[in-house]
């Protein structure tokens, strides 16, 4: 775990259409606010909005998890 990932700071979970990329010049949509890495990746793995958007994350530094990045810290969780 880096420290920009670090499990005690505040991150944000924002779930985009497939057809974006986190580099799209399109705004971002409202994000769900946890105050930690875990919590939002427990969120993301369980919940599904439109069981057709991706979740990724934004670490307060800005630090930008995608998708399989969210799975492989939940895979590892579960471990």
């Amino acid at each position: 775990m880096t420290p920009e990932t670090s499990s005690t700071k505040p991150v944000k979970l924002q779930y985009w259409s497939s057809s974006h990329t986190v580099d799209s010049p399109d705004a971002w949509p409202e994000p769900y606010g946890f105050d930690s890495v875990e919590d939002a990746v427990a969120f993301a793995m369980t919940q599904s909005p439109a069981n057709r958007e991706l979740a990724w994350l934004r670490t307060e530094s800005g630090e930008v998890l995608k998708p399989e990045q969210i799975y492989r810290r939940w895979s590892l969780r579960r471990t």
